[in-house]
């Protein structure tokens, strides 16, 4: 750990002279390239530093990313950490398929009612308990106080949809990085998975009512064909590349790491221009081919974890250093009672409706449940593009959430999957 930790602060002060001798360029490519090689590397060295502290992988990387991003240090300017954003829908593919080669019809059929159970108690009761919060603060919210009591309504139930969402990309990561495997486990990434496409469905409604209430109309013939596109449009099209894979790796038989980072590249970038899923997508085409073929969903784990840890650390070394910092400095106070009342919502639900048969799962499930990532920032900027009167005020709020269940999230869910004696590595 110490040499990791000595060319850890050399990369540190190197990219502090690069940053003096103002090398960063806004007008080419220069800034992408020098902040997706800066990054990489601290990543990976802060990943062996936080290991070796005891901590995940995940969180080296997030902390080295908000420590020599634009809004701390400031080594790596913002126009470096925005043209990274193709790695995030990359990652994203990548871990949405290894989570769907978990998914086989065994495991759902064993847990699938408990999970769908469960999800809707810790949803509807921490959808409840925020959004009383909300409505409780609109007279001191700048973007609530001037709203109707109908509006204030509305708005508190959209962004409380948000506020309830989990973080499959974490958990998968942190699962994938320990090792981790049994029945807790894969109960935990049923969960936050089933949770997910739970939130993006009643995020669709809650945005259709928060429109109807600003005069925009109730259009509920459209409302059911975009969330039915998102949710069955995925699936669909995570099927045929179910397929593509399918022949590949029976046809062809080489380079399969190489060929899935491509496959999930063009998935990721292709569904967000359809109004697809990227996580979907991929989570679908990975539970077909586990079902199909449980060997070829072995091949696909270990091909992925090949080549998937450069790619990781970039992503969540970026992700650390676009937080903004300074959005917790301006709504700081209301986001921190949020997350607070946010865990303490996930807790008491639980250890209230978890599976009593297993009692890990009510004494631990909770802490696997606290990360926020990739689908809560993107239903945020959703929000903020959708509602531009009051929906960057709303970005702010959320963002400064998701800041706090990042630093804290990746470490409550190791400790979980510690806890219930499944971690191998």
């Amino acid at each position: 750990m110490k040499g990791a930790l000595l060319r850890l602060l050399f990369l540190v002060l190197v990219l502090a002279a690069i940053g003096r001798a103002q090398v960063w360029r806004v007008d080419t490519g220069t800034p992408v390239t020098l902040a997706a090689g800066a990054l990489l590397l601290c990543g990976l060295f802060a990943g062996k530093v936080a290991k070796g502290m005891g901590l995940p992988r995940l969180t080296g990387y997030l902390l080295v990313g908000v420590a020599v991003g634009p809004y701390a240090l400031g080594f790596i300017p913002s126009a470096g950490v925005k043209g990274l954003e193709l790695v995030k829908g990359l990652a994203v593919s990548l871990i949405a398929l290894v989570a769907g080669t978990e998914l086989q019809w065994g495991l759902i059929r064993r847990v699938g009612a408990k999970v769908a159970a469960l999800c809707v108690a810790v949803c509807g009761l921490t959808f409840l308990v925020v959004f009383a919060a909300l409505f409780a603060l609109k007279p001191v919210l700048p973007f609530l106080a001037p709203m109707t009591v109908g509006q204030g309504l509305a708005v508190s139930a959209l962004v409380s949809t948000v506020v309830v969402s989990f973080s499959p990309t974490v958990t998968i990561a942190i699962v994938q990085e320990t090792s981790a495997r049994g029945s807790f486990t894969e109960f935990l990434m049923a969960l936050v998975i089933i949770g997910d496409l739970v939130v993006m469905v009643a995020f669709a409604v809650a945005a259709g009512l928060t429109r109807a209430s600003f005069g925009g109309g109730l259009d509920v013939g459209g409302l059911l064909s975009g969330v039915g596109w998102e949710l069955f449009g995925s699936v669909v099209v995570g099927g045929l590349l179910a397929v593509v894979m399918l022949l590949y790796m029976r046809r062809v038989k080489r380079e399969l790491p190489l060929f899935l980072v491509a496959l999930c590249f063009v998935s990721a970038e292709g569904g967000a221009r359809l109004h697809l899923s990227p996580l979907l997508v991929s989570l679908a085409a990975g539970a077909l081919i586990a079902n199909l073929d449980e060997r070829e969903g072995e091949r696909i784990h270990h091909a992925i974890q090949v080549a998937g840890l450069p790619i990781f650390a970039l992503f969540f070394a970026a992700a650390g250093a676009g937080l903004k910092l300074d959005a917790l400095l301006t709504v700081g106070p209301a986001a921190l009672l949020l997350v607070a009342l946010r865990g303490v919502a996930i807790y008491g639900s639980c250890r209230r409706f978890a599976p009593a048969e297993d009692p890990r799962l009510g004494r631990y499930l909770w802490m696997g449940l606290i990360s926020q990532a990739g689908v809560t920032f993107g239903l945020a900027a959703l929000i903020s593009r959708t509602f531009p009167d009051f929906g960057p005020q709303v970005e702010v709020l959320i963002v400064a959430m998701i800041t706090a269940h990042e630093l804290i999230g990746p470490v409550l869910t190791r400790r979980a999957l510690q806890r219930s004696g499944e971690v191998h590595s």
